[in-house]
């Protein structure tokens, strides 16, 4: 059942651990010599805690930030670094993770097989104090035009390879969305994003975190640099969050 939709009337644009951060990664990528600066942004309310640096606290209220630098290494083949904080509802702002994106690239060129192939591997670090595992992240790019109309897959495995828990299987997510790209300006879509736990051992949909998010593209620049991609999510299933605002802002240079 759908949860209870709380709207968020007032955010400033400068403006899961349990993912903050919504997104679904396209097959194209910034160019050779193209460096992309992103700011990220969410906002939750939601009925379930979580721990934060050791101490149980609401995610309602929940305000997470991130900065990303990516760089294209050749057309095809990008690199970069994230800076995660996290500040929940009466706590200071911290950072709790750094993630280094060691691939996002994408195979042939774009429309030369019947769907368009790419791959995304990150490697976490977060803060010890915050939480004790790195993890690789790993997602399969799939996506496929059918005129103005986009619909893409990322299938996406994580796993623990340090800490105290690196025993535990990989773990399955996927997400995806369609989009309409009749405007060059405006591109509106529909994403979603369930994730399943183990593997071996996948969890039932009222025991996943499953969400749906309407969301838009804002196109500017002279050059279409300037990206503001916003949407707003809701939880579907009782481990998700009620409401999810995203903001992400994100422009490109040489």
């Amino acid at each position: 059942m759908l949860k209870k939709i709380i709207v968020i009337l007032t955010l400033t644009l400068p403006l899961f651990t349990s993912a903050q951060f919504f997104k679904v990664y396209p097959y194209m990528t910034p160019e050779a010599g193209e460096k992309e600066l992103v700011y990220w942004f969410s906002a939750i309310n939601s009925d379930h805690q979580y721990s934060f640096f050791g101490k149980d606290v609401d995610r309602n209220g929940l305000m997470a930030h991130s900065l990303e630098l990516e760089y294209g290494l050749s057309n095809k083949w990008t690199a970069g670094l994230y800076l995660d904080f996290e500040q929940p509802a009466g706590e200071q702002l911290k950072h709790i993770k750094t993630k280094a994106l060691m691939f996002h690239g994408r195979f042939w060129e774009k429309g030369e097989r019947p769907v368009d192939l790419g791959l995304y591997v990150e490697y976490i670090l977060p803060k010890k104090e915050y939480k004790d595992a790195e993890q690789i992240e790993i997602k399969i790019i799939m996506e496929k035009d059918y005129g103005f109309h986009t619909v893409v897959l990322n299938p996406t495995f994580e796993k623990n390879i340090a800490g105290p828990d690196v025993d535990e299987g990989v773990e399955f997510a996927l997400n995806g969305g369609w989009y309409f790209k009749k405007s060059l300006t405006f591109q509106p879509g529909v994403e979603f994003y369930t994730k399943w736990g183990e593997l071996a051992e996948m969890a039932p949909f009222n025991e996943s975190k499953t969400y749906i998010f309407p969301a838009i593209d804002i196109i500017m620049g002279k050059h279409g640099r300037l990206i503001w991609h916003t949407g707003a999510g809701f939880g579907l299933s009782d481990p998700a969050d009620n409401f999810v605002f995203k903001s992400i802002l994100s422009i490109g240079f040489f």
